[in-house]
């Protein structure tokens, strides 16, 4: 399976938690990203199907900017891309039965983990331009379980 993002914007606001997720029952997701103001470079993509994560700084990562993502769920391994340029690959995949919902969501942090929004904050927003997700066809093995 694949997912592309076209077009995330990044926030403004300190306390915004924009995330895309392949999400199924508890800890069987993987997190295409996570963005944090506070953390102005950088993405974070985690494979938690399998236990693997990489903490992503890249000049094109910051507020306001608007990045593309492509996760391509494998079998054997998870592999990002940022911009059109792979960025990290977990060498770990999801396995053959795995299956997941799309959730697009944005969370406002508590303060426990990153800061929580500015007093007087009354709005955030995250937009994404497009999104897709493509299967393979013929339930077989899949061009995209292919490491970097």
């Amino acid at each position: 399976m694949m997912c592309w993002t076209r077009g995330c914007g990044c926030p403004w606001e300190t306390g915004a938690w924009p995330a895309i997720r392949a999400w199924w029952d508890g800890g069987q997701g993987v997190d295409v990203f996570e963005y944090h103001a506070d953390d102005p470079d950088q993405m974070v993509f985690t494979n938690r199907v399998r236990s693997a994560s990489c903490h992503l700084h890249d000049d094109a990562v910051r507020p306001g900017a608007w990045v593309d993502v492509r996760t391509e769920f494998g079998p054997r391994c998870v592999i990002w891309s940022l911009n059109g340029a792979s960025v990290f690959a977990d060498h770990r995949g999801v396995g053959h039965a795995w299956r997941a919902h799309l959730v697009v969501g944005l969370a406002v942090s508590a303060g426990r983990y990153h800061p929580s929004p500015e007093p007087g904050t009354t709005e955030m927003s995250f937009e994404v331009g497009s999104l897709a997700v493509r299967r393979p066809s013929g339930g077989g093995r899949t061009a995209y379980a292919r490491p970097l």
